[in-house]
């Protein structure tokens, strides 16, 4: 990194979030900009780090930000052209605005998944339905505060598996079809009890991020997810084991399936007994880092693709196994497949 940035202004938490939309939609006086040191800051970093630098003239980018002058909707919109091309759509700043709303939204969707997590749709009393919604960071808590709430969302997740495994299920629906996006490790230490990680010497294998250095895993352990030589998320009391040790597993997927989203989808592909159905993803299969810019304000850093257990992955729209229409259709298809696998016809 650039000398005249200290060190600290690049650490964050391993998250995953996906943006969409226009980045801002305000009068021209009150559009909020990073300041001068933290626009050279971010602009180094993206032309540096981001994993689809090589899609942006940076020499342009430079020049148009000079050509700007004053205009603050010019300099904001040449900085958030660059974010979006050399990310793809991905990654981002983040003004202090959308900072508290982003914090807002957090504490809201979180604090919802206890109900989310507990609808149902009508289905075969052999089949668990688990609907796994997105769940957002909020960065303006404290890191024990963080640590909660993703412990917090984890558990919770993990205790509807519990409650649904009474001895009737056979197999189980994991629908991410509505997941947005967020942090992946609360939701992968909530999946845990249907993770069947491929074994290798240092563990199990769910996933990986592939980047210029090479992969680097994700695993599962007892009551532990992890990435390689990073963090990841772990509970003792986050180690429950099915009744039957294993059930085959539909994942449900669509347009609405998003960056951690699609990392749950990820997760399950190339496990035996899973398969997944429903739409193409949104396509945001990729590894966002917070950073923590010199002026306070946080940029979105995309900088790896997301993979399966395999190591395959581009970093682009998720391909369901069994394409169905929207709607009741996928479950249908999940339910249909499930039924017909030897953990529900030999019980």
């Amino acid at each position: 990194m650039n000398s005249r940035f200290p060190a600290r202004a690049v650490v964050g938490a391993a998250l995953l979030i996906v943006c969409m939309g226009p980045a801002f939609a305000a009068p021209a006086d009150s559009v909020e900009l990073p300041s001068a040191e933290a626009r050279e800051q971010m602009l180094h970093l993206l032309e540096t780090q981001a994993l689809y630098r090589d899609r942006v003239d940076w020499n342009d980018v430079r020049a148009r930000l000079a050509a700007a002058g004053d205009d603050r909707v010019q300099q904001r919109r040449v900085l958030d052209e660059a974010a979006t091309r050399s990310s793809r759509g991905h990654g981002r700043w983040i003004s202090p605005s959308q900072q508290r709303e982003r914090s807002g939204r957090a504490r809201r969707l979180n604090a919802g998944q206890g109900a989310a997590l507990a609808e149902s749709p009508a289905v075969d009393a052999r089949i668990g339905v688990l609907k796994v919604g997105p769940f957002v960071e909020d960065v303006q808590r404290s890191e024990q505060e963080r640590h909660d709430a993703r412990k917090a969302y984890a558990l919770a997740l993990q205790q509807r598996i519990i409650d649904l495994d009474d001895g009737m299920r056979c197999a189980w629906v994991v629908d991410a079809g509505s997941n947005g996006g967020g942090n992946m490790w609360p939701m992968l230490l909530g999946l845990l009890p249907l993770l069947q990680g491929t074994p290798d010497a240092q563990g199990a294998l769910i996933g990986a991020f592939r980047s210029a250095d090479g992969l680097q895993w994700w695993r599962q352990g007892e009551g532990e997810v992890r990435q390689d030589g990073t963090q990841g998320l772990r509970s003792r009391q986050a180690a429950y084991r099915l009744r039957a040790g294993s059930a085959p597993v539909a994942v449900l997927i669509g347009a609405r399936t998003a960056s951690s989203g699609e990392a749950v989808a990820l997760a399950f592909r190339g496990q035996a007994g899973s398969r997944s159905f429903g739409q193409p993803s949104a396509g945001f299969s990729t590894g966002n880092r917070p950073v923590t810019l010199v002026d306070g304000t946080t940029m979105l850093l995309t900088h790896n693709v997301m993979a399966d257990r395999n190591g395959q992955g581009d970093g682009a729209k998720l391909q369901p196994d069994e394409t169905t229409a929207t709607g009741p259709a996928t479950l249908a298809a999940a339910q249909a497949w499930l039924l017909a696998q030897p953990a529900c016809k030999d019980g």
